[in-house]
């Protein structure tokens, strides 16, 4: 266990730009632990209302991006299209970085990280349905104060979420943009 390369670690996810605004050329982009930030409240809060295990769930939403402080923010995903080859690469590195960094922490972390990736749990897709639906609402305030068309970010969402409460979320916000 070594508590100062564990917060060095995490730290570096407070510098490090989410790629997708970067691309869209979006002015004082979130960083990844800006966006964990939501992911994790979003989590803690909708977990009751989606019936699925709170802890897993918030556990799942912690460590999600906490890989992308070895491999950095690489996109794979633009509009509904993702890049399955990529992803796959991306996500055994991210793996094995949640392991190093979390190893000697009581818990498997790695582990839960496999089970997200497979998405085959009820709580990984809800999961993954609430970081896109966090994405998509930062779309839309950067839509909101920066006059971009963010459109990709909404054809994702509305590809991708099936889990009715969430989905009407993404109605609401669709109505809210028009």
């Amino acid at each position: 266990m070594n508590i100062l390369h564990l917060a060095f670690q995490i730290g570096l996810s407070k510098r490090l730009k989410r790629t997708g605004w970067l691309m869209n050329k979006v002015s004082e982009p979130e960083s990844v632990a800006d966006h964990c930030f939501r992911v994790i409240v979003l989590a803690m809060a909708l977990s009751k209302s989606l019936d699925v295990n709170q802890e897993k769930l918030i556990k799942m939403a912690i460590i999600h991006d906490l890989g992308e402080t070895s491999t950095g923010d690489i996109v794979i995903q633009r509009g509904a299209k993702v890049n399955l080859k990529k992803r796959k690469k991306k996500e055994k590195i991210e793996k094995e970085a949640i392991r190093t960094i979390l190893f000697g922490y009581g818990e498997d972390y790695a582990k839960l990280f496999h089970e997200m990736i497979e998405r085959k749990t009820k709580e990984a897709i809800i999961f993954w349905e609430i970081d896109i639906l966090e994405r998509t609402i930062q779309a839309y305030e950067y839509e909101k104060e920066q006059g971009k068309d963010l459109s990709e970010f909404f054809e994702s969402a509305e590809a991708h979420i099936k889990t009715p409460l969430l989905k009407q979320t993404i109605k609401d916000l669709q109505k809210m943009r028009r």
